[in-house]
């Protein structure tokens, strides 16, 4: 492969040389190509370019690692100082296996009304991620930080949370989401905990309340509260900064979707689009599917290439989603040859025998909208439901 395409390949798996390597075992001769997205010159990325010209990319990365970790070091060391002298901000560590980034959101578009406040944005839900944004955007004048909180295997919450000190800390849910690399449900469960347990004993934390029956065992310093739904997480937090039920409920009526999170967007001829492209997992493939259910449309479509990162359950869970499927579309676009199998399976059991005129494969985005405009009519509902990374066919 060449050079920028290795080291694109490098940069998706986050310069991770042991997920690097085995994506190099399982796809020889295979080229990622930039079509989604492209190599992203930072100066990490500038500087194993350059020294993979002379030592090749592998050795390059390992004669990189003592500055990167300097770089690390020095950014988590100022940010840590910067944070400690704000004595009297309220921190909100916002964490779960999904549903981060909307809570988050919501949160911030309540509270903001009537207090300065600062989020991290995008994908600066890692230790460096909030560690720049703490050093680059937090201001004398924010009063609270709602830092989501990213997990890839223990103890990463627990660095993050030691680093910002939360006082509140929330926990949006439990599911498979990266299975593959931690192994259990139970890894999963006490990681999405370290957040909980790192609050102090005047903290409160709070958890989806189909958590209560899974965490009986843990005794946790600071006092536990439990929640059904966003709009009641949101009255209870909102209430520690007096901000009344009414002004909240308000407040939900002008909040914006979050972007690529079953954000509904009207096309014209009277076409409903359903983007859930961020990412997807079971719990949020059920949601998106009912929401295309629940769309009075002529006709229903499915475009996916699955769920990853979901290690041995892989395979089930996406075989499920597609039975479930074929029961709300009545169309569906299998994208790419990742989760193909999984889910034709899942078609076949839903669709029988009009599985061959109702399912489609292709092998990438564009080849997905060339068949969409060709199945498309006025008054349908389209579900783009995932998108995956260019080192995924």
């Amino acid at each position: 492969m060449p050079l920028k395409n290795l080291l694109y390949l490098l940069q998706l798996e986050e310069y991770d040389l042991g997920r690097f390597n085995e994506w190099l075992k399982r796809n020889p001769n295979r080229i990622v190509a930039e079509k989604k997205n492209s190599l992203k010159w930072t100066p990490k990325a500038r500087a194993i370019f350059v020294l993979a010209k002379i030592f090749g990319i592998k050795t390059a990365v390992y004669i990189l690692s003592p500055v990167d970790w300097l770089f690390k070091k020095i950014m988590v060391l100022r940010a840590g100082a910067k944070i400690k002298k704000m004595a009297d901000l309220m921190v909100i560590g916002v964490t779960g296996s999904y549903g981060k980034t909307t809570i988050k959101d919501a949160i911030a578009h309540v509270l903001i009304h009537k207090h300065k406040i600062l989020k991290t944005e995008g994908n600066f839900n890692t230790h460096l991620g909030v560690a720049k944004t703490i050093v680059q955007e937090l201001r004398p004048e924010h009063k609270i930080f709602i830092c989501e909180i990213a997990a890839y295997r223990p103890g990463d919450i627990k660095e993050i949370a030691g680093l910002v000190g939360p006082k509140i800390g929330i926990v949006t849910a439990i599911g498979p989401m990266h299975f593959e690399r931690f192994g259990s449900m139970e890894n999963i469960l006490k990681t999405k905990l370290e957040l909980i347990e790192s609050l102090p004993s005047d903290g409160i934390g709070f958890l989806s309340q189909e958590l209560e029956s899974q965490i009986k065992q843990h005794n946790f310093h600071a006092k536990i509260e439990f929640f059904e739904s966003k709009e009641e997480l949101l009255i209870k937090i909102s209430k520690i900064f007096e901000i009344t039920e009414n002004e909240v409920m308000g407040l939900i009526k002008t909040m914006p979707s979050t972007s690529h999170r079953q954000e509904i967007i009207k096309a014209s001829g009277n076409i409903t689009i359903i983007d859930d492209t961020y990412n997807s997992n079971p719990a949020g493939f059920v949601l998106a599917l009912e929401t295309l259910k629940n769309i009075d449309a002529k006709r229903k479509i499915l475009i996916t290439p699955g769920m990853i990162e979901l290690g041995e359950k892989q395979f089930e869970l996406n075989k499920e989603a597609a039975l479930r499927a074929a029961k709300i579309a009545d169309f569906v676009i299998i994208v790419g040859e990742t989760n193909k199998f999984a889910l034709e399976e899942g078609l076949k059991d839903g669709f029988k025998n009009d599985f061959a005129e109702k399912v489609f494969c292709v092998s990438d985005l564009d080849s997905a909208k060339k068949k969409l405009s060709e199945i498309t009519i006025p008054g349908s509902a389209i579900l783009l439901e995932n998108d995956l990374p260019d080192h995924y066919f």
